[in-house]
Formats: C-alpha cells, structure tokens, sequence
C-alpha cells in the first residue's frame, strides 16, 4: 500500500529523536532520498570497511554492532534498536564504516542518503547539534565498555551484559535472550565456554533463571553488586 512521505517520515512513531529539529520542508528532502528494505536473522546491514553512503535507521528489530579485529575475533560494542541512528563517527573522518551490524532479528530499515544529512546539517544547527550529542553519547558507551573489560574480571562483565540486556534492550528483567552464548562473549569480552560456566554459577547462586533462551533476573540487587564489583 502506498504511503505518503509525510506519514513515512513526520508521523513514524519510530522516528530518531532528532529528526523533529526539522522543518517541514527538510523532513521532505529527508523523505525523497531514502529507501527502505528488510533483513532476517544474521544477514549484514552493512560491513565494517564499506563506505559511509548511507544512514541507517531501524524501524522494526534489533541488529548487532560489532567491530572485526585480528584473527577474526569479533567485539560487539551494543544492540541497535528502532529510534537510533547507526552511522558512525567514520562518516566525518575517512566516509568508511569503522564496525559492521547484522540483523539479530527480522528487521526494517530505512537508509537515508548521507550527503543529504550532512548537507541538512550545515543548514541546521539544532539538527547538528542533535547529531553531536548522539555521536558523543554514543563515543562515551564506547569508551566505558572498554574501561569494562579491561578492569573488571569475568563475573562482573557478564553480570553488566546482563543488566544491560534487561534495561537498555528489553525494558525488562524478564525476557527472551536473542544472542547467542558466542555473542553473549563477543558482548562481555570473553570466551563462549565462560559465560556458559558463569550463567551456571548465577543460576546455582539464585541470581537469575535461565532456561534457554528465556532469562530472568531473579536477584537484581545482587547483580548489580556483581557488576560493580567487577
């Protein structure tokens, strides 16, 4: 069914924040230079190393970001969800993709020409303003995820993965785990067989319940211990 650019755009409940920093009209070129696709499980949105031609916008799903580093050993750095932007801070340095993301589940996204946004940017200043404070917030998660698993020891990084999962992803202490125990590692800096070991221990410690692949946070405060104890 057809539909009108204002509805795709102005009236999208799951429209980024930002966005709403536009006039009518720069919501319009928004409209006229993006395009919309969908994605299963595990296919790439796009590759770290490609070039930075696109913003993307998640209007249904969930996707994984995560950088490639050696001996194809991966880090992912956070879940993206709708109401984000994913563009990187490669789009104002080199115009490269310093990560890649890959649907978690099935997923909508809405791709906006970057040149158009740049240009918008130029024009705008709460809209550049707005762009800053998204890349800087999310520069500081970057840097504190970092600070993690270089100081905490295991227990103490899945145990923040966990909180993480519960506040920021699913809203909820109680939900459907949509990564896998490898992913759960390449989210917590560590190997696929400790955090099978150490969702063990938490069950056996009535921290939380896990039956696969539903999970729910029994002891928060004790979890939340866990996690700043490191």
């Amino acid at each position: 069914m057809d539909r009108t650019k204002k509805e795709l755009c102005e009236e999208c409940d799951l429209e980024w924040e930002n966005l709403k920093n536009l006039t009518e009209k720069e919501l319009e070129i928004v409209n006229l230079n993006k395009f919309k696709t969908d994605f299963k499980p595990g296919e790439i949105i796009f590759k770290q190393g490609s070039p930075t031609s696109n913003a993307v916008f998640l209007s249904n799903g969930m996707a994984k970001i995560y950088i490639e580093g050696f001996d194809n050993k991966r880090m992912m750095v956070g879940i993206a969800k709708p109401k984000q932007l994913i563009a990187g801070p490669g789009t104002f340095v080199d115009e490269r993709h310093h990560y890649s993301v890959a649907a978690l589940t099935d997923v909508s996204a809405c791709f906006v020409k970057m040149d158009v946004l740049k240009e918008l940017m130029r024009q705008n200043s709460k809209f550049a303003e707005g762009w800053l404070q998204d890349i800087s917030r999310k520069a500081l998660g970057t840097f504190y995820k970092f600070l993690s698993h270089t100081q905490k020891k295991m227990h103490g990084r899945l145990a923040e993965t966990l909180i993480y999962l519960a506040d920021e992803v699913h809203g909820s202490d109680n939900f459907t785990m949509i990564l896998s125990r490898q992913e759960l590692g390449e989210l917590s800096g560590m190997a696929k067989e400790s955090v099978v070991r150490i969702l063990k221990e938490f069950s056996e410690d009535s921290i939380i319940d896990d039956k696969c692949p539903n999970i729910k946070i029994i002891n928060k405060e004790k979890l939340i211990m866990v996690s700043k104890m490191g």
